[in-house]
């Protein structure tokens, strides 16, 4: 797994700058499908399968900003 600086917008539409978990694949593809899990505020979220991340500590949804 690989490390990797990505954006996010929150559902207030505030962006953040948060390192994401990406497979080798995303190296070659840039294809935000082989992210892992963001990590935000020391949580490691997942992503639903519309690839939102909720976090339980905050409530807080982000989403990758294209």
């Amino acid at each position: 797994m690989l490390k990797q600086l990505i954006s996010v917008k929150d559902q207030f539409g505030v962006k953040h700058s948060i390192q994401a978990t990406v497979d080798h694949h995303f190296e070659n593809t840039q294809s935000y499908s082989h992210v892992k899990h963001i990590t935000v505020d020391g949580e490691d979220i997942r992503p639903s399968f519309e690839m939102f991340f909720q976090s339980t500590l905050s409530g807080k949804i982000f989403k990758i900003d294209r």
